[in-house]
């Protein structure tokens, strides 16, 4: 399960790893894809994330638990496209 969470970690950016691992701690994602698609300035994200901590929780609550990880990211950012789903 971590590698293949693990295995682009390589290639991200510093903006998107600080993102990753964040969600990655406190939601122990299935899968968990997080992409700067602001052309490389770190002012919008994509994020794909698959948790069992989303079970039992409509899409905007799922969103809200992502939101408030990140609130300090996000102020800074212009964007957040963000995709969740339970296991």
């Amino acid at each position: 399960m971590l590698a293949r969470l693990a295995r682009r970690l390589y290639s991200l950016t510093p903006e998107e790893k600080l993102v990753f691992e964040k969600l990655k701690k406190q939601l122990e994602p299935k899968q968990l894809q997080v992409r700067d698609v602001s052309g490389g300035c770190g002012s919008m994200f994509a994020i794909d994330i698959t948790s069992q901590k989303f079970k039992g929780l409509s899409m905007v609550k799922q969103h809200k638990l992502v939101n408030q990880i990140l609130k300090e990211d996000i102020k800074r950012w212009h964007g957040l496209q963000l995709r969740t789903r339970s296991e």
